[in-house]
């Protein structure tokens, strides 16, 4: 009877002993089934006013400096006699204008100073040029596409929806850093009362990884990528939610609602030709010398006169002094026409039919006190420029 007593006491301390030593690679206990947890819901940041205002004039410098490093780029792609000597340095400059763009998309969207994009994306149309994207993001990255494949277009514009879930993608890989097996389903469902859209993305690791250290609270980057997304979603009546299992995967479900009938984009058909005018210039005023630059060929380009200048007094002195002169202003900002700006006044004063033409950084909301003006969003290209211009040159 002793004999049994003191087995059965030393089986049951060697199974709490075994409870107890740290698990390592080739024990008893790492070949035990491990017990499946139960995904971390990820909070989204939370964000002060005051970081919002300070990440939307990034987003301005940003714009400016996609637009004038496009402009360089371009010119040198026009250089060239034929496409076997287009300088591959210019093709690479395309590209990381195209990287600038992105990021400020990402840092307007996290400023909530990105205006809702309407229309409507059918996913699986857009979805060729987003695996692109994503694969570019994360080399090795192995990609499976499941679920319905009759879905609702869904209530945004494309560039909405791609760019939200690149930042989401981008989100996901600064949570499991190195896991490359990404997961997209797609299937309609309910939002409320009305048909949605359901897009969930799971990145995971194909065999369980430790852990990563760190923490998600003082990750700035994730911080910029989550909030930039969560607001594409929300503004266009989205949700979003994200959930991890550190080591294994990162989770998050976009529901979006689904486009009504007869909903979608009208694509932008090319802008009118550009008539030469015989004798108005252009007058532009831009701090920025890139910018400044490649608004002065364009206009060139098409036959005009063009007076550069880097300050409002300068631009008044030119209008005060000749005003019937210009056909054109081309402004960098809409604050110059502020009521406490001495160039609004002047133009009313002198030259209160000259058209105007503003490059915002942020999308341009209508103005009573000037209806009539014509803008351009930062940053841009060449066409989109080429574009603009001829339809505000056009214009009555």
């Amino acid at each position: 009877m002793y004999e049994l007593l003191w087995l059965a006491c030393g089986i049951a301390v060697t199974l709490v002993a075994v409870r107890l030593l740290p698990r390592r690679p080739g024990t008893l206990a790492d070949a035990l089934p491990p017990v499946s947890p139960e995904p971390v819901p990820l909070a989204p940041p939370s964000v002060p006013v005051d970081t919002r205002q300070l990440v939307c004039t990034l987003a301005e410098e940003v714009a400016n400096l996609a637009s004038g490093v496009e402009g360089r780029a371009h010119l040198l792609v026009e250089a060239a006699v034929d496409r076997q000597q287009l300088p591959a340095a210019a093709e690479a400059l395309l590209t990381e204008v195209q990287r600038l763009r992105t990021l400020h998309g990402k840092l307007l969207a996290f400023g909530h100073a990105r205006a809702i994009e309407p229309g409507a994306t059918a996913f699986d149309e857009l979805l060729p040029s987003l695996v692109g994207d994503l694969e570019a993001m994360q080399l090795g990255l192995e990609l499976h596409r499941e679920g319905a494949s009759q879905l609702p277009p869904i209530a945004a514009g494309p560039t909405t929806v791609r760019d939200a879930l690149l930042f989401l993608f981008a989100a996901m890989l600064r949570v499991e850093r190195g896991a490359t097996h990404l997961a997209i389903a797609t299937e309609p469902c309910l939002l409320g009362e009305t048909t949605a859209v359901q897009i969930q993305l799971a990145l995971e690791w194909r065999t369980e990884a430790l852990p990563q250290p760190g923490n998600l609270a003082t990750d700035a980057s994730y911080a910029l990528e989550v909030e930039a997304a969560q607001h594409l979603i929300h503004a266009h009546g989205g949700k979003l939610r994200l959930a991890h299992l550190p080591g294994r995967s990162v989770r998050a479900i976009v529901l979006w609602p689904a486009a009504r009938s007869g909903q979608g984009n009208t694509p932008a058909g090319p802008g009118p030709q550009t008539p030469i005018h015989r004798y108005g210039g252009a007058l532009v005023l831009e701090s920025d010398p890139a910018v400044r630059a490649m608004l002065g060929r364009e206009l060139k380009a098409t036959g005009r006169a063009v007076f550069a200048c880097a300050d409002g007094a300068a631009a008044r002195s030119f209008l005060e002094a000749t005003p019937d002169r210009f056909e054109l202003l081309i402004l960098d900002h809409p604050d110059r026409l502020d009521s406490g700006d001495a160039l609004g006044a002047t133009i009313r004063a002198v030259a209160p039919d000259l058209k105007i033409f503003v490059l915002t950084a942020s999308p341009a909301t209508p103005s009573a006190a000037w209806p009539r003006l014509h803008h351009i969003q930062k940053p841009f290209g060449v066409h989109e420029l080429r574009t603009a211009l001829a339809s505000v040159l056009a214009a009555g």
